[in-house]
């Protein structure tokens, strides 16, 4: 019976010095790739005047941790905070102010906005998956960072 409550201690430990601290490995996975904006449901994805996706790169120096990217025909930049492992709050995107057709504007906005609607994501393989307070669910899909190497 001591043994059996040793592991158990032993095993609770580590889960919760693994949840203790989230933010850097999550921070870590976000940033390890582009992610491609894949699927929405209710929208068409567009894929830019360039033939470019839509694109999520996050970045975290330690100091600020940030996203940025494509939103059809601008690029954004705006804050984000990681709390409690999976909780993701994005805030205010400044974006560039190109002239775009109205389909693209609209979808601009809608993404933009929703990116300041979020309260979690999880990253399954090479999924990341964005989950918007109203129940909308965003999946992106990893892309190599231009120019990078990983470690593998």
């Amino acid at each position: 019976m001591k043994r059996y409550l040793a592991i158990f201690a032993a095993t609770a430990a580590t889960v919760l010095a693994a949840c203790a601290t989230p933010q850097a490995t999550d921070s870590a996975a976000l940033a390890m790739s582009r992610w491609e904006l894949t699927s929405w449901p209710g929208h068409d994805i567009p894929h830019g005047d360039n033939g470019e996706p839509v694109i999520l790169n996050f970045q975290d120096d330690g100091a600020q941790a940030s996203v940025s990217g494509r939103a059809w025909c601008n690029r954004f930049s705006a804050p984000y905070v990681l709390r409690d492992g999976s909780r993701l709050t994005i805030g205010h995107a400044a974006a560039t102010r190109m002239a775009c057709a109205g389909k693209a504007m609209d979808f601009e906005a809608a993404f933009l906005d929703k990116l300041q609607a979020l309260e979690r994501y999880k990253i399954n393989g090479k999924t990341l998956q964005l989950f918007a307070v109203d129940g909308e669910v965003m999946t992106l899909q990893a892309r190599d960072i231009p120019g990078a190497t990983r470690d593998r």
